[in-house]
């Protein structure tokens, strides 16, 4: 006879769009679903069932349900709506990052503004990325912020993003659709998430949609800042700030530079080593720009030439921040990564001192900064001088693995999963 298969509920709902595994702090999995049920779903631990809980109810700007279940510990499977999702793992071996995915619709004088092509998948390389990141079959996902880029209607005489929707102010479920969660599924599904909230999330543009979908925390309303967090695995740690409200080359107002040096005290003390201080916005790095006074010229879409390039240094007001912090400008030695996004290119500084590298990945999907290849190491950024640099303009990813006396090695990985 053949073998009986049993249908759990667990194992088909078409209602639910989007299921993901979420790690949230200290070291805890949520499962998550975005359904368009009346209802949330069923989860399977282990065979077990278990209901799931709302976290926000639809509203007019998001027709949908969000739900959640914590996930116990030693889980070794879970199934919710037909797919089957990996836990958190205890001492993850291979960590893909990704940063600033969604589609640039933005006028603007800045080399990465303009109006990409957001419907060609040549042009606007998410999918692609997102389905590279899970052949990489990854045990952690962290994404580094800026899901959201579709901030303006598309001009016209640009075909290139002619009837996409854009948020405005980032309040709709049909942008957070097309710009994250349809073409970042396969990626959603792969493996455990951290996920980072950027500057483009802030709450006067997508943040409320972040706070809804992504924050780590318990259900809550937008909120200018929030606190670091860790999330503490065997062989590494991760220490998290929401940095969203610092300005890059001016300083912020003295309220925001006090609430990021108490957060930079907070941090430090949550430092308890092999640990990376991860946020959206840099402490130390180089971001390209036009020389001053060189030419450029404009298209109909906003896409300009590339000029002449400097390479200007950011983010002053953290770097600020850090100084006024009981740490004086320097991060303790606990800390041996800064692992950020928000600058459009791939980069990677090491510096005199003590100061660990700084890290930057965003490069998996908006519009690339054009990378400054020469002139950078010697620069001075805030005391320190670059030893070593490294700076790539390609959509795609980095992927970590452990190496040897508990470092990492580090990778970037184009859209077609090939080394650059």
């Amino acid at each position: 006879a053949c073998p009986t298969h049993v249908l759990y509920a667990a194992d088909v709902d078409d209602a639910v769009r989007n299921a993901w595994v979420q790690v949230v702090p200290p070291n805890a999995g949520v499962v998550r679903v975005i359904t368009e049920s009346d209802d949330c779903p069923t989860v399977r631990f282990d065979g077990r069932t278990s209901p799931m809980h709302v976290r926000a109810k639809p509203d007019p700007d998001y027709d949908v349900l969000t739900c959640e279940a914590p996930i116990p510990g030693d889980v070794r499977q879970i199934e919710v709506a037909g797919r089957t999702l990996k836990p958190v793992s205890s001492n993850p071996q291979r960590i893909a990052i990704v940063g600033d995915t969604g589609c640039r619709m933005k006028a603007g004088h800045a080399l990465d503004d303009g109006f990409q092509d957001c419907g060609d998948p040549n042009d606007w390389e998410f999918a692609k990325v997102a389905q590279r990141v899970a052949e990489w079959q990854p045990d952690l996902i962290i994404q580094l912020g800026d899901y959201i880029y579709r901030e303006q209607p598309c001009p016209d005489g640009c075909g290139n993003c002619k009837g996409s929707p854009y948020n405005s102010p980032g309040m709709r479920m049909e942008t957070w659709d097309v710009e994250f969660f349809d073409p970042g599924k396969p990626m959603l599904e792969a493996a455990p998430l951290v996920l980072v909230r950027g500057d483009h999330e802030k709450c006067e543009r997508a943040g409320n949609g972040y706070f809804r979908f992504l924050d780590p925390f318990d259900a809550r309303a937008c909120t200018d800042f929030s606190a670091p967090y860790s999330l503490d695995f065997d062989e590494l740690q991760l220490v998290v700030m929401d940095t969203v409200q610092a300005e890059d080359t001016k300083l912020s107002p003295q309220a925001v530079i006090d609430r990021y040096a108490a957060d930079f005290d907070r941090a430090a003390e949550m430092a308890t080593g092999n640990s990376w201080l991860i946020s959206h916005r840099p402490i130390w790095a180089l971001r390209p720009a036009a020389a001053p006074g060189s030419k450029t010229s404009t298209d109909v879409c906003g896409n300009q030439d590339i000029p002449e390039l400097i390479a200007q240094d950011i983010n002053v007001t953290v770097q600020n921040a850090l100084a006024q912090s009981s740490a004086a400008g320097k991060l303790p030695p606990a800390v041996d990564l800064v692992l950020t996004a928000h600058i459009h290119v791939g980069e990677v500084l090491s510096f005199t001192g003590r100061r660990p590298p700084q890290m930057v990945v965003g490069i998996s999907g908006t519009k690339l900064l054009p990378a400054v290849t020469e002139g950078i190491v010697g620069t001075e950024i805030d005391g320190e001088k670059v030893t070593h640099a490294m700076m790539v303009s390609v959509h795609g990813f980095f992927g970590a693995v452990p190496g040897p006396d508990s470092s990492w090695l580090t990778d970037v990985f184009d859209v077609n999963g090939e080394s650059v």
